[in-house]
């Protein structure tokens, strides 16, 4: 490296070597997460992010040019985003590489001015940037880089100045960050960001490192852990059916189409009750809607036969738009297609998709215009970006959980359009609580409350109101504060580690507990979490 000069293969040094360090560290920087709970991603989102975009380096035409690989890290950075912490880091390394365009070989100077580049261009992306988080972090490592810039300071010089004003900045984020300092950690994405510049400053300063082998992206894994949700052979229709009510009310309806199924979801809107079960005999249900109302849009499927001839499209052809969804477990995504979604992408609490999965699955799509359910507040940057990448029409529904996504589905009326059924899906989403049973991963205090590594925590909305030893009886606290009389339905969706009989013996106490609420009891499937809950 000449004195002072960086080129292209400087910069894939940097970049290897930050994604090194990373590799060794993305665990610590995940259990940073300021909720204790068993899926803090922070620092793999980021990992993977990199890792796409030190896969994309490799592919560049000329290797010597620095704008050229920063180019590349760039183009691999977005499409491989995951997650809020992948999408900011995306766009660091963007404006990174909009300093560096058109550039062989650049100074040092040059450089610290990229990073405070990127700095800009990733504050644009967020709509309220919050201190004390990776923005803050990256804002004030590059404004060092800069400040040390115009002291004639060599890259190593720079970067190394920019590491400790990041450090210290890092360390400062629980005071600016109230629910950091009471959580005792620091920011997660600031530490994801100081590490990936630690790691370019050990690329300047040494040989090559040496670059573990990448590890192939977890999605084929992923997808071949999933398996396909069996089909129970009792129920093995799929009613869906509009009855244009001759009176509002349907509890009556519940209990009677509860006997004869199962998967049954029932919702009304204005002018129809839309109803969808499994079951054994669809004449029977038909039958049973009829004395509610007259009928429209029937739909019977032989989920059997379908699941034989199923192919490679994903959505009817002339279909207005079609439907990608976000889920986890078997049980959810059996559900989510049974509701209408087109294409169902793995991910969600454990494991966020990426910018490329959520365009490549667009693309599959049989219609020129997408609807996308995020279902996880983490992964609607993502999700906005799809439209800038692709030349179909794409609506992002920001759906942040998956009882909110579900709930969309059901508001989708057949033959609805476009527009119509965005307002109904955003109005259905405004109107679902959320709940989540899971355990802590870690001692921490939060909102004001003690909670022990190893406990049952019962998540409402984002805010942990619940705490206990025993899964059922944080169930039961958990529901104690989210159900209110105005309420009439929950739905309970049990995760892969909950038996159906344990689930069924719930199901019963909290009936008799709570006498004015409907409950369904469905398999999710979902890992890590006990529970999944819906209350409407």
């Amino acid at each position: 490296m000449e004195t002072g000069i960086l080129n292209g293969h400087d910069l894939k040094k940097m970049l290897d070597s930050g994604l090194t360090r990373l590799t060794q560290r993305h665990k610590e920087v995940d259990a940073l997460n300021v909720f204790p709970v068993p899926d803090g991603d922070t620092g793999t989102n980021m990992y993977l992010t990199l890792t796409s975009a030190v896969q994309e380096v490799s592919k560049a035409r000329d290797m010597s040019s620095i704008g050229e690989v920063s180019e590349a890290a760039a183009r691999g950075a977005l499409m491989g985003a995951r997650g809020n912490s992948g999408v900011i880091l995306s766009q660091l390394l963007r404006g990174l590489a909009q300093g560096l365009k058109n550039m062989d070989k650049i100074s040092g100077k040059v450089f610290a001015q990229g990073l405070e580049q990127g700095v800009k261009v990733a504050f644009k992306a967020i709509m309220k940037p919050v201190e004390g988080t990776i923005l803050t972090v990256a804002r004030e490592a590059a404004r060092e880089a800069v400040r040390a810039s115009k002291n004639n300071s060599t890259p190593v010089g720079i970067l190394r100045a920019a590491c400790l004003v990041g450090e210290e900045t890092l360390n400062r984020t629980p005071e600016m960050l109230p629910i950091l300092k009471e959580a005792g950690v620091v920011d997660a994405g600031g530490m994801g960001w100081l590490v990936i510049l630690e790691g370019f400053l050990c690329g300047l300063e040494e040989s090559r490192p040496g670059v573990p082998a990448l590890r192939g992206d977890s999605d084929s894994s992923r997808a071949a852990a999933l398996g396909k949700p069996e089909i129970d052979l009792r129920y093995p229709y799929c009613t869906e059916v509009l009855i244009q009510v001759k009176a509002p009310g349907t509890k009556d309806l519940r209990e009677k189409l509860q006997k004869l199924g199962d998967s049954l979801m029932v919702v009304e809107t204005a002018e129809f009750t839309r109803v969808h079960v499994h079951s054994a005999h669809p004449g029977d249900v038909l039958e049973v809607c009829l004395t509610y109302g007259t009928l429209k849009d029937v739909k019977v499927t032989n989920m059997i036969e379908q699941s034989a001839e199923a192919g490679s499209k994903q959505a009817m052809p002339g279909k207005p738009f079609g439907i990608i969804s976000v889920a986890f477990g078997e049980g959810l995504e059996g559900i989510m297609k049974s509701l209408g979604a087109d294409l169902i992408i793995p991910g969600g609490q454990t494991m966020n998709p990426s910018t490329r999965e959520l365009v490549e699955a667009a693309d599959k799509i049989e219609s020129d215009t997408v609807v996308i359910l995020p279902n996880n507040g983490n992964i609607i940057m993502t999700a906005a970006q799809v439209a800038s990448l692709t030349d179909k029409q794409v609506r992002v529904i920001p759906t942040k959980t998956i009882p909110q996504g579900l709930a969309a589905l059901l508001a989708v009326m057949p033959g609805t359009d476009l527009e119509k059924a965005v307002k109904s899906m955003t109005e259905a989403v405004e109107e679902v609580k959320t709940g989540e049973v899971t355990y802590a991963v870690r001692d921490t205090s939060i909102d004001g409350k003690n909670v022990e590594k190893g406990s049952i925590i019962g998540i409402f909305d984002d805010e942990i109101v619940q705490t206990g030893a025993e899964i059922p009886n944080t169930v039961l606290g958990l529901l104690e504060k989210m159900i209110t009389p105005d309420n009439e339905v929950c739905t309970l969706y049990y995760g892969e580690t909950i038996s159906t009989g344990e689930a069924e013996k719930l199901f019963e106490i909290l009936q008799d507990r709570f006498s004015h609420i409907e409950f369904e009891l469905h398999y999710g499937g979902q890992p890590l979490y006990y529970y999944i809950i819906s209350v409407e």
